[in-house]
């Protein structure tokens, strides 16, 4: 009973979401219908006949579109499968791995790395691709794509790591609300800059500061927390779980356990710990000597690793085997392997190694993804949301689906949501900053038609997702990964019509092109 009281919680907000999403389109359509005709016909009349395809912003591919058409585009669905697997092997064997020797030598917890290291490691691709748009294809940044790979993240990505996480991941209430703070006021930021259709220098240069200054939030974020649930306590009440045990977020004083002395003589930072507190419902203050607590920092789940050549016993591992040998030789002569003992001190390079290789995969699976979009004659609009969002955002999904496994389910959800933050203050301020500079501190128009609906859907997914995850107690589970996935669906297909023309004149149709 109480599980069917939970989804249909679940089911009625998700629905009443999407109505008041509906309902506020409909509303803005009218509104600026009514109030900006000029404004909606300086649009029309300033637009081109039709927009480039996207598909010209790659090279040509080895095959014309007639021969796609007959068959060949097979070869560019192998070589997209091809960069799946090249971005499972560099997450599993060296960018998570340096991640986690990286948060025990520095002494970072698991959230704020999620959401920092991870966070910007994972959305590397996109950074690049968006300076390579200035630089060489000379496009426009368009919201649309940040928009799909917001909502991508927040919504499939946690959906995924609640699916297959293989247990249920309990959640700190903490770092999921800083985390979308910060977001809400990045798209907000973000809002404000591009409504007047101009980026000015120091408006693009202002999101840059604003991450820097997350950033720099990040280093205190134990005494942030400490202060939030101090002053916060109605959002410190206690979960009761299946077991019956009570879980409080109770106030820890840290400084007595800031370092203890395991078996074998070594130092463990207690960022690295788990403590298990027992106190009344009120989120009471103890004292850290009274609580239990055990040793498991993130370089305990590393593990030596076989040999690249060591040949798998089982037949089926054999195919996989021999089909990755390729990526993982290249790997193998390219990046150190940092969980060996003898390159565990070399793992920054690790790290960036990790961030060169993520980057070449993801610019190779989009460039696919496209090519196969444009051969079935995909709008570019729906590939933006869809497929294309799904390679540039997949570092982040393996990255983060590793850890939640791992039980770090703080880091994982961290990074699904800090990769937005990253994605709008510097995948969108680092290239309109380097633009202005190229045109002499000109402003730069850009296109913001539709931002009240994007801003709105990009605010109405951090909004279920708080409320979602409260509902469910503050855990991951199958049944909400269900939900989440459920409603990233249907914010997709709304936000497609809407590209599609579908609420009103939004896009010129696509350009033709003989790639």
């Amino acid at each position: 009973m109480g599980k069917t009281s939970a989804f249909v919680k679940f089911s009625l907000f998700g629905l009443a979401m999407i109505s008041l999403t509906l309902w506020k389109n409909n509303k803005v359509i009218k509104d600026e219908i009514d109030w900006n005709t000029s404004k909606q016909l300086r649009h029309l009349t300033s637009l081109p006949n039709c927009t480039p395809r996207a598909i010209t912003q790659f090279p040509h591919g080895m095959f014309t579109q007639e021969q796609r058409v007959h068959g060949a585009v097979v070869i560019n669905i192998l070589i997209a499968v091809y960069m799946f697997l090249g971005f499972a092997i560099i997450c599993d064997d060296y960018f998570v791995p340096s991640l986690e020797i990286m948060c025990d030598v520095l002494h970072i917890q698991s959230d704020v790395a999620g959401a920092t290291l991870m966070a910007a490691g994972s959305s590397a691709p996109e950074l690049a691709t968006a300076v390579i748009a200035v630089f060489i294809a000379k496009d426009d940044i368009g919201l649309g794509t940040v928009v799909g790979s917001a909502v991508y993240n927040v919504m499939f990505v946690i959906s995924i790591c609640a699916l297959f996480a293989g247990m249920v991941v309990h959640l700190n209430w903490w770092p999921l609300f800083r985390d979308c703070a910060f977001y809400t006021l990045s798209v907000l930021a973000l809002a404000y800059v591009i409504y007047d259709e101009n980026v000015y220098w120091y408006e693009s240069l202002g999101l840059v500061i604003f991450y820097i200054f997350y950033i720099v939030l990040m280093f205190f974020n134990s005494k942030l927390e400490v202060w939030m649930v101090e002053r916060c306590k109605c959002l410190c009440s206690s979960v009761h779980h299946k077991q019956g045990i009570k879980h409080n977020n109770t106030i820890v004083h840290y400084d007595k356990l800031s370092e203890s002395v395991t078996s074998n003589g070594s130092i463990t930072s207690s960022k690295h710990r788990h403590y298990d507190v027992e106190s009344d419902s009120q989120g009471s203050e103890v004292d850290a000597d009274d609580v239990d607590h055990y040793d498991e920092p993130l370089m305990s789940n590393i593990e030596e690793p076989e040999s690249v050549f060591a040949l798998p016993n089982v037949w089926y591992k054999k195919i996989l085997w021999t089909s990755s040998l390729p990526l993982k030789f290249l790997f193998f002569i390219s990046v150190p392997d940092c969980r060996q003992q003898r390159w565990k001190k070399y793992f920054f390079i690790t790290f960036f190694m990790s961030l060169f290789w993520l980057t070449a995969l993801s610019y190779l699976m989009v460039w696919m993804i496209t090519i196969i979009g444009f051969t079935v004659n995909l709008p570019d609009t729906v590939m933006a949301l869809t497929f294309v969002a799904f390679g540039v955002s997949l570092p982040d999904v393996i990255s983060s689906l590793i850890v939640v496994r791992e039980g770090y389910g703080d880091m994982a959800v961290s990074n699904a949501v800090g990769s937005n933050v990253f994605d709008i203050l510097i995948c969108m301020g680092v290239p309109w900053v380097l633009k202005s500079a190229i045109n002499d501190g000109a402003p730069i128009k850009v296109y913001s038609e539709g931002l009240l609906y994007s801003t709105l859907t990009l605010l109405g997914t951090v909004v279920f997702l708080l409320v979602a995850t409260h509902v469910n107690g503050w855990k991951l589970t199958k049944k909400y990964g269900i939900v989440l996935m459920i409603v990233y669906l249907i914010f997709t297909v709304l936000t497609a019509l809407y590209e599609l023309n579908i609420f009103g004149y939004v896009h010129p149709k696509e350009c033709k092109t003989n790639y």
